[in-house]
């Protein structure tokens, strides 16, 4: 993946994520709000290239240590197959699946994006892997699916994240299984390439297309000037009319509030 230079990273990182929102809207570029997941650390704001993590519904014959029954099951077959689709087995066949491998190309500052089809059963990461993560300098986790060990995640840990949900369930122990990585996917009903640029924060989290981000800098950084004047004059009985939105008279106050602010 192409990791998008730290400038655009750090500039962003100034900006709040519901004016990038309105400004990619006002490009044309709609579908960047990734629906379901909730912030689990309140106060909690990321920005950062995507890992991206893809899970798929389980197949029995799929799965690590599974046997084929014989022609006509017998009772002690029936057993051997009963012990092979444990608990431990599928624990062992995680270890060298997508959700291991992806742990190996974590670089300081990635968000993990899991497309976990909604799944409100499956936890795609427990306490162990997101240890592991942030002890790299990962900076956070959007996932459509849920978390588990959610209590020491987000208390403890207080890893930043997003997520549709908690469980006590495994990655492999109900519905999905981690297949591969670092391919486009589908989080929330967005599209979510290797490199896109997520932000998130109490409100959210959204994907920036790399190419956009010098214009949302710019024109958002803008409208967040703007808008800390409006809510100025808003808080201090200003009439709604004048400023939100400004109309000729609240723009040339603006204007003058910029002037004194820069001059300043």
């Amino acid at each position: 993946m192409k990791r998008p230079p730290r400038q655009i990273i750090d500039a962003l990182s100034e900006l709040d994520v519901d004016p990038i929102t309105t400004m990619m809207d006002w490009m044309g570029v709609r579908r960047t709000f990734i629906e379901g997941p909730v912030c689990r650390v309140p106060g909690s704001k990321i920005v950062g290239p995507a890992l991206t993590l893809r899970f798929v519904p389980q197949r029995e014959d799929k799965m690590q240590g599974f046997v084929p029954p014989p022609p006509e099951p017998s009772e002690s077959a029936e057993s051997d197959q009963g012990d092979a689709s444990g608990s431990g087995e599928e624990e062992e066949a995680e270890k060298r699946s997508a959700l291991w491998e992806i742990m190996n190309h974590v670089q300081p500052g990635d968000v993990i994006v899991v497309d976990g089809r909604g799944d409100h059963a499956t936890g795609c990461f427990g306490e162990m892997l997101c240890t592991y993560f942030k002890a790299q300098g990962g900076a956070g986790i959007v996932t459509d699916a849920c978390i588990r060990d959610s209590r020491n995640i987000f208390e403890q840990l207080k890893l930043p994240v997003w997520s549709g949900g908690v469980t006590t369930g495994g990655a492999s122990h109900k519905n999905l299984w981690p297949i591969d990585f670092n391919l486009p996917i589908g989080c929330g009903n967005v599209l979510v390439e290797p490199g896109d640029i997520i932000m998130a924060d109490d409100g959210g989290a959204i994907v920036v297309p790399p190419a956009l981000a010098p214009s949302l800098i710019k024109h958002a950084g803008e409208k967040q000037t703007r808008e800390i004047f409006i809510r100025m004059k808003l808080r201090e009985g200003g009439a709604i009319k004048k400023y939100y939105p400004l109309n000729e008279q609240g723009q040339k106050e603006y204007e003058q509030w910029l002037a004194r602010r820069d001059d300043g």
